[in-house]
């Protein structure tokens, strides 16, 4: 009887130290989750401000090259030689 009765002591303290270890372990993956997920999302920030610059700068190529044909149309022509 005090055997089976010290193996269930033993199995019990060897199931909570067990528990312990897996709730440390959990605690573990909960923040390394976290971490996960401040990094994507940083990440997506960083996408979309990388966008909204690319759409800034194609915005001001285009309004160079709106000036730059103004221009173009603006200046007097060359006139033609005639031809014999």
């Amino acid at each position: 009887m005090w055997k089976t009765l010290s193996d269930w002591l033993l199995a019990f303290l060897n199931m909570a130290r067990e528990l312990q270890e897996h709730r440390t372990s959990i605690r573990g993956l909960e923040a390394r989750l976290r971490d996960v997920e401040v990094a994507i999302k940083l990440l997506a920030q960083e996408q979309r401000h990388g966008r909204e610059l690319e759409e800034a700068h194609r915005e001001q190529f285009a309004l160079t090259l709106e000036r730059e044909l103004a221009k173009l149309k603006e200046l007097p022509r060359a006139p033609r030689k005639k031809s014999k």
